[in-house]
């Protein structure tokens, strides 16, 4: 990113490249929502819907795709369909410490495997098993899958509430294995903050040369800041959901960190962020779930400006020819999304108005009548607790007699 912060449909702070931004980093995206994302409460995505997710995803440019666990045969089978439909994107399944897991998902063609650990103090006392043996056997099953020539991860789940020196076993024990290509620091509860994420990616890099990952989880709404904090001391591959599906409250989101990684730190990546709204709406309509009209970079209100003053200030620039991009920190466009568009609500003003006749091809009329259609258009849209359609404003136009 250019030091002033201004591009072709973004202008952000200069001060995000200020003192240690990374700017040019790199960032390897894994995409985990047909498996975490599929965790949250409530949904399920069948075989076509998978299908149709990761095929949405690897045209997008994702790096990694996490096309599910092995817990039955219907995952099995769209995985191996996933993977034979894949243009580029790496396929990664996960199991449990368990050979017989392993054996499966070396069987169905997939590029790489993480492999789960429990073993904090908590998991222990769950499962009934020792810190050693909990290392021994996620040792043993990506045994597997490297005899196989296949990439491994050793996913360490919970690892920020570990003791250090538990943490540090683990780390040690998984690096002098020699069959884990990459740890995955899993922050399972949610329970970082972006200065501890950033604390415990730094300490880990310096116990192991092994590949680091973050996998964020969004209890505290923090999942997109500890990853981009992960992703500046040293993680290389974050882990996210569209829509920051997941269990719980889910987890980071993947549109929200992409757009944040490459615009407000300069990452780089072979994401198309012109594609996100449009992979976002499918996995809204595949979850069967509602999204916040508001929501970042994605929403389907986030391009309306309402409030008198700002349409104003909106209008003043579109008149001024110039970007328009000097008006907000990034254009919706930059997304996939619709353009900036001054609506019809409770809080609009003349501007609103005129812009609304322009669009219905109604022009020439008194500031008086102008001034009319404010007052009318504010008490509908106060009566409906809504904005108004065009259409609408045209019925009130049209019962003025304009």
């Amino acid at each position: 990113m250019v030091e002033s912060g201004f591009g072709p449909l973004w202008y952000v702070s200069p001060w995000n490249a200020v003192g240690d931004a990374r700017g040019g980093r790199r960032i390897v995206l894994h995409d985990t929502t047909l498996r975490d994302g599929e965790q949250q409460a409530g949904i399920v995505f069948v075989h076509d819907q998978k299908v149709a997710i990761a095929t949405a995803l690897d045209r997008m440019g994702v790096d990694r795709i996490e096309a599910g666990m092995i817990v039955s045969q219907d995952d099995s089978a769209s995985i191996r369909t996933i993977v034979s439909n894949r243009k580029q994107a790496e396929i990664w399944s996960i199991v449990r410490s368990r050979r017989e897991e392993a054996k499966i998902a070396v069987g169905l063609g997939v590029d790489g495997v993480g492999v789960i650990i429990f073993s904090n103090e908590q998991h222990r006392r769950i499962f009934g098993w020792t810190l050693d043996e909990a290392i021994d056997n996620a040792v043993a099953t990506a045994e597997i899958v490297r005899a196989a020539g296949l990439k491994t991860t050793l996913l360490i789940a919970d690892s920020p509430r570990y003791p250090l020196a538990d943490l540090a076993r683990v780390v040690d024990e998984a690096t002098r294995s020699g069959v884990f290509g990459a740890l995955a620091l899993m922050d399972t509860f949610g329970s970082l903050s972006p200065l501890g994420a950033g604390e415990l990616v730094a300490a880990v890099r310096k116990m192991t040369p092994l590949l680091l990952e973050f996998h964020g989880h969004n209890d505290f709404g923090l999942a997109v800041a500890n990853s981009l904090a992960a992703l500046c001391a040293g993680a290389e591959i974050i882990h996210a959901t569209v829509l920051g599906l997941g269990e719980r409250v889910g987890n980071t989101a993947l549109e929200e960190l992409i757009l944040s990684a490459k615009v407000l730190y300069g990452a780089a990546s072979p994401v198309d962020m012109s594609a996100l709204t449009a992979v976002a709406r499918l996995v809204q309509k595949e979850a069967g779930i509602d999204l916040a009209p508001h929501k970042p970079v994605v929403g389907k209100t986030i391009n309306h400006i309402e409030s008198a003053g700002i349409a104003r200030q909106v209008a003043s620039w579109m008149d001024f020819r110039e970007p328009m991009q000097w008006m907000f920190s990034y254009l919706p466009e930059l997304t996939g999304g619709e353009p900036i568009k001054i609506v019809l609500g409770k809080g609009s003003g003349l501007v609103n108005i005129e812009h609304a006749l322009a669009r219905i091809g109604r022009g020439g009329l008194s500031k008086d009548i102008k001034l009319a259609l404010v007052n009318r258009v504010q008490a509908e849209a106060t009566r409906l607790r809504r904005n108004l359609s065009d259409a609408e404003f045209d019925a009130i136009a049209a019962a003025l007699g304009v």
